[in-house]
């Protein structure tokens, strides 16, 4: 089911649809009742490099998927006569916008703009909103602390060093390790055994340096050219 939603070709939609039937017959009926429009990409009713996709090379791809194996000519006159149809629509509708806005933003903004016509200013125009309000607290006499020198400390008053004092040595680089964390163990990355690396290991090289490591045949990374 996502894939017939995610296809941007017809073909894939029907081969992705047909798949579905065979697999559940009752969900493919189900998804047919409703309208392909509201859930299909390929059958959405705005331009498609509008809302689905910004990249101009995969919608020229798929415009020019089943002309390829045309002459070179051929091509070229199909890719002319379609760049040309394009821009003349744009311009044609251009010459009838209103506004400077896409027709899915205008029609956002207009839902907006309805919304808050019925919006109750009353509750934005409290006296916490005014600017008076925000210099008021400014206003009062505040004593600052000022230097250490200039302060009036009473003679029965005794000031005690703090208690905690700053440990000796460097501070701790690396943050203290959890009692439920469980310890690791270094171990070679070309045999596998723990108390060395590679730089001391003496022990025979596996072919592949995944495998001391246990990865997965699925995760490692293959050479572009064998593979």
């Amino acid at each position: 089911m996502d894939k017939a939603t995610r296809a941007y070709t017809e073909f894939k939609y029907n081969r992705h649809m047909k798949e579905l039937r065979n697999l559940h017959q009752n969900s493919h009926d189900y998804v047919n009742d409703v309208c392909p429009y509201k859930w299909s990409r390929v059958h959405y009713f705005e331009r498609r490099y509008r809302v689905m996709t910004v990249n101009v090379t995969e919608c020229i791809k798929s415009c020019l998927k089943f002309t390829r194996q045309l002459p070179m000519l051929t091509l070229a006159e199909f890719i002319r006569n379609m760049l040309q149809w394009w821009f003349h629509d744009l311009y044609r509708a251009a010459q009838f916008m209103h506004h400077q806005l896409t027709d899915v933003t205008y029609l956002v903004i207009l839902k907006r703009v309805e919304k808050e016509k019925n919006l109750n200013f009353t509750s934005l125009s409290s006296d916490y909103y005014k600017r008076q309000t925000l210099i008021d607290p400014y206003l009062v006499l505040i004593i600052l602390v000022g230097h250490p020198s200039t302060w009036v400390v009473p003679s029965d008053m005794v000031i005690l060093n703090p208690i905690s004092r700053r440990q000796a040595g460097r501070p701790r680089a690396g943050r203290h390790v959890s009692s439920s964390e469980r310890k690791t163990t270094r171990s070679c990355r070309r045999c596998g055994q723990p108390e060395h690396n590679s730089r001391r290991c003496s022990n025979p090289h596996l072919i592949n340096e995944g495998q001391a490591r246990g990865v997965p045949d699925e995760y490692r990374r293959k050479c572009s050219i064998c593979h």
